[in-house]
């Protein structure tokens, strides 16, 4: 195991959304403080700072203390970062898989989801955390359609309700309202579902997929947005 970089700010990051809170105390920001300095101490991590966003959901990266959080890392002031999931950073995969797959990695630091046990150390929990980030997504888009039903006419006129297309779908290049299947993307989709139905929960899933060597959300993701979202945080 890498032994902590005790000259480094060890980043624990905490997130609760006004969903989170209807789902009980367990995801409450007390709880995840606890458990991420019990887990912190208990590995040998030093200089912990806590970075905490109090109800700003998960599709939203516009949050103070992650702002925070990443300008550190993009100075150079942190070694790790700890969370309890993966869904406390966010639950756009696209989004996540550029922090966790591209940032972290070329700042040299740390990324360990406790309860996932995700450890980016760890060569076995990288290939089945980015399967993790889609069906995190898919988590709050199915929320979202519960709370938001008033949009349903919308969709009923065969339009969608995000700008960006969901894994598994592509924009029609003549109408971006309009989505079409992926099929490199949708045969992983449909595996998922299936997997899904057959009784595994997330982390089976993902770690089936790992070793039926399925190819990697973030080869979808190289292939077709990191361009976008580095435009997006540079322009």
């Amino acid at each position: 195991m890498k032994r902590p970089d005790n000259n480094k700010i060890t980043a624990l990051y905490e997130r609760l959304s006004r969903d989170d809170e209807l789902n009980g105390d367990s995801n409450s920001i007390v709880n995840q403080k606890k458990m991420l300095e019990k887990y912190a101490k208990e590995q040998g991590f030093t200089n912990l700072a806590h970075y905490t966003d109090d109800g700003y959901s998960g599709t939203n990266f516009d949050r103070p203390d992650w702002k925070r959080l990443t300008a550190d890392i993009e100075e150079g002031k942190i070694g790790c970062v700890i969370v309890k999931d993966m869904s406390r950073i966010g639950r756009n995969y696209l989004e996540v898989g550029f922090y966790t797959e591209v940032l972290f990695r070329e700042k040299g630091v740390r990324f360990i989801a406790i309860s996932n046990g995700v450890d980016s150390t760890h060569s076995e929990s990288n290939e089945f955390a980015p399967f993790l980030n889609i069906m995190n997504e898919w988590y709050v888009r199915d929320t979202s359609r519960k709370i938001k039903s008033v949009l349903r006419n919308k969709g009923m006129e065969g339009k969608h309700l995000t700008s960006n297309a969901i894994y598994g779908y592509k924009k029609k290049p003549e109408d971006n309202n309009h989505w079409l299947v992926d099929e490199e993307a949708a045969a992983v989709v449909r595996r998922i579902f299936q997997l899904i139905i057959e009784g595994n929960g997330p982390m089976q899933v993902a770690r089936i997929l790992t070793n039926e060597k399925v190819e990697r959300p973030s080869y979808y993701l190289a292939k077709t947005s990191i361009p976008n979202i580095l435009i997006r945080r540079t322009g």
